[in-house]
Formats: structure tokens, C-alpha cells, sequence
């Protein structure tokens, strides 16, 4: 008798259900599970780890003589951080603006062509800037985010540019154009540029560090969380775009998506505020 497919084992490289996590951790393992998984779910996969740490057998064992433990801290095992929650809603978004380009039918203007197959394909930048803010990465995070920018100004201006016009478009000198609707895009980009590259003003400062023994920063959780606003940011941008090109969305559930972005962007730049 053949077993159900259900249980069938394989190791993958991704998983779409793992694009997004949260950490479950004891004090030997930590092991991440879909953000949208069941509390129930947890629990087991809590179980299986306080199982293997004691060096038993029986998951059920565990269970039932521990439980009272995961009812003390199962609140605990979904994500709590108010910033984090606020880019994992925004991550969401993005999805829903870029799966209703999907399905839009262009016309056979190769600057529609281009404009929706640029914009569609933002969805995975913006989630790999989200899952680099997660692990506290400065300027992997803000080079991504600079390419947003970058896309969507491109993207902006190729939508009504002229086919032979196309193939020479500077996504840098876009960046212009896009104030038309993003005044700030100039500065944003020049503020991006700083910490995506190594920036000239800033080199005396590594010389300094050196000197000073300093070790290299990779990871900060203040500085990470700034780069989250930049991003929230051009999530308002993205969708003002695709919905001013594409017509994607009824007025009413525009606005009142751009209305909920707007809200989640004011109060994650309060909490900023409040980061020691």
C-alpha cells in the first residue's frame, strides 16, 4: 500500500509558504515556521524541539507533561515587533498591487509591456529588502531600496515613451521625471547612494575606525529599521504608480489602500521615534 503524497520528504532551496517566518527558538535551536501557521501548529513544532533538546522519543510525551509551558508563552511565538509587523503588511500589499498587474491586459505598446513587467517584478525586491531588515542588514537593505526607486521612475517614464526611446532610458535620470508625483524622489535617491555606495564624505571615517580597532558594522537594528521607512515609502509611491498607469484598482479600494499605507507609515515613523 503506497503512502499518501501528504507525507512525502524532500529538501527544497524555497518555499513560497517560508517567504515570510516567524522564529520559533529554545535555548539549544531556533526553527522558523510560515508566518500564517497555526498556533496549534506551533505547539507541535515547539514539542518537536523541547523533544529532541531532552533527548526523547515521544513528541506526545512532551506534551502532555509540558503544555502548561506553551500555554505560558504560545503569545509569544508570533511575531510581536510592532515595526515588523507593519512591513510584513505593507510586503502584503505589494503582493496584491503586483498580482493585479499580473492579470492586467496590455496593449501592444512595448512601453506598457515593459512598464507592467517592471513593476510586477518589484514585489521580489521589496521582499528581500523586507527579509534583510529582519536580519538587521544596513547597506544590502538601502542598495536594494535604491533599486526600487530606481524601477519604479524607470518604469514611470517608459510607460508613455516612445518605442525606440526605450532602450536607452537611464533608470538615474528618470529619477527627475518621477518628481511630478514624488517630489522627494531627488533627495530620497542622493540619501540611498550615500550608504549604497561608500561615499566619498564618509571614507576618513573607516581610516578612523581602524585605527580604533572598531570592528566592521554588518548588523543594526536602528539603522535597519530607518531603511523599513524608505521602503514603506515607495510602497505608497508603487502603488500611486501602477494605479495611475494601469487603472488597477476602483477608486474607493485605492483609496482607501493608499489611506491604510499612509496610517501604517505615520505610525511606523512614531515608533522610530521611541527606538532607544
Amino acid at each position: 500500500m503506497s503512502e499518501p503524497n501528504e507525507i512525502e520528504f524532500e529538501v527544497l532551496t524555497s518555499s513560497p509558504d517560508l517567504d515570510d517566518y516567524d522564529i520559533l527558538t529554545t535555548q539549544m535551536l531556533s526553527v522558523a515556521v510560515p508566518y500564517q501557521s497555526t498556533e496549534n501548529f506551533r505547539k507541535l513544532i515547539w514539542a518537536a524541539m523541547v523533544t529532541y533538546a531532552f533527548g526523547n522519543k515521544s513528541v506526545d510525551h512532551v506534551i502532555r507533561r509540558y503544555e502548561y509551558l506553551w500555554d505560558q508563552r504560545k503569545d509569544k511565538s508570533f511575531e510581536q515587533d510592532p515595526n515588523i509587523l507593519i512591513l510584513r503588511e505593507t510586503n502584503e500589499t505589494i503582493k496584491l498591487v503586483s498580482d493585479r498587474l499580473e492579470k492586467h491586459i496590455t496593449s501592444d505598446q512595448l512601453g506598457e509591456i515593459c512598464t507592467k513587467a517592471a513593476l510586477c517584478r518589484l514585489e521580489a525586491t521589496f521582499k528581500a529588502a523586507y527579509g534583510l531588515i529582519r536580519k538587521k542588514y544596513i547597506f544590502e537593505t538601502d542598495a536594494l531600496t535604491r533599486l526600487i526607486l530606481e524601477q519604479i521612475a524607470w518604469a514611470y517614464v517608459a510607460h508613455s515613451a516612445k518605442d525606440d526611446e526605450i532602450p536607452t532610458l537611464s533608470p538615474t535620470r528618470c529619477i527627475t521625471s518621477l518628481k511630478a508625483i514624488f517630489p522627494e524622489s531627488g533627495q530620497l535617491y542622493g540619501l540611498l547612494s550615500e550608504w549604497a555606495h561608500i561615499d566619498p564624505s564618509i571614507v576618513e571615517n573607516y581610516l578612523r575606525f581602524h585605527k580604533g580597532d572598531a570592528p566592521v558594522v554588518r548588523r543594526s537594528r536602528h539603522d535597519s529599521l530607518q531603511s523599513g521607512f524608505h521602503l514603506i515609502t515607495l510602497a505608497l509611491v508603487y502603488i500611486e504608480v501602477a494605479q495611475l498607469l494601469f487603472s488597477i484598482f476602483k477608486t474607493e479600494e485605492f483609496l482607501a489602500l493608499s489611506e491604510r499605507m499612509s496610517e501604517n507609515k505615520e505610525t511606523y515613523d512614531k515608533l522610530l521615534t521611541q527606538q532607544p
